[in-house]
């Protein structure tokens, strides 16, 4: 039987080492793991997503309903306040004599406008009233003859307070579409925001 005693130095630097001998010749390795644990609010601290609240959701405006042919709107105006009320479409305008370029067709409307004062209100009919399509906005037509027929003197000049004044507009717009919407902007478009009537 061997013992293991010529060998005290060895087996100390084996211990000192981390090593312990299982037998005389032989050795086995130890390896000692540490583990550290992280807190989970170091974590947080350490991610600013982890910490920044979602961002709420922005609530959708709802849409306005337009008013439609027939109603009637107050419009404020230099100097006085108007009664604009779009009477009816004519989709397409017919027998107005009217040569239009091809592809497009004739739409007018019919409208009537009351001076509520207390000021006179001088303009003209196509720089206020305007008609849109899907494909854009139309462009004013003079109408040779028929019910909407342009007149010599404009209906929109002249108006005095108390007045009430009825009149037709015509405009150009593509074939394939339809009149989406009529506005109205006093003074020609400069003295106030424009008003508009769903024209379906």
């Amino acid at each position: 039987m061997r013992l293991c005693a010529r060998k005290p130095v060895l087996a100390l630097g084996l211990v000192v080492g981390g090593l312990t001998p299982s037998a005389c010749g032989a050795s086995q390795t130890t390896t000692t793991t540490r583990t550290i644990s992280i807190p989970a609010s170091a974590t947080a601290r350490s991610s600013p997503a982890a910490t920044k609240p979602p961002a709420p959701a922005r609530p959708t405006a709802p849409s306005v309903a337009l008013p439609h042919v027939g109603a009637s709107q107050r419009v404020p105006a230099t100097g006085t306040t108007l009664i604009v009320t779009i009477r009816s479409v004519i989709d397409p305008l017919r027998g107005s004599g009217t040569q239009v370029v091809p592809g497009m067709k004739p739409v007018a409307i019919l409208v009537s406008v009351r001076n509520a004062g207390p000021g006179p209100y001088d303009s003209s009919a196509t720089g206020d009233f305007s008609l849109d399509s899907h494909a854009g906005q139309g462009s004013p037509l003079f109408v040779q003859k028929g019910a909407c027929q342009t007149p010599l003197r404009d209906f929109m000049n002249a108006i005095a307070a108390g007045e009430l004044r009825t009149g037709c507009v015509a405009f150009s717009i593509p074939s394939d579409q339809h009149p989406t919407t009529v506005g109205f902007a006093p003074d020609g478009g400069s003295g106030g925001r424009r008003r508009l009537w769903s024209a379906n």
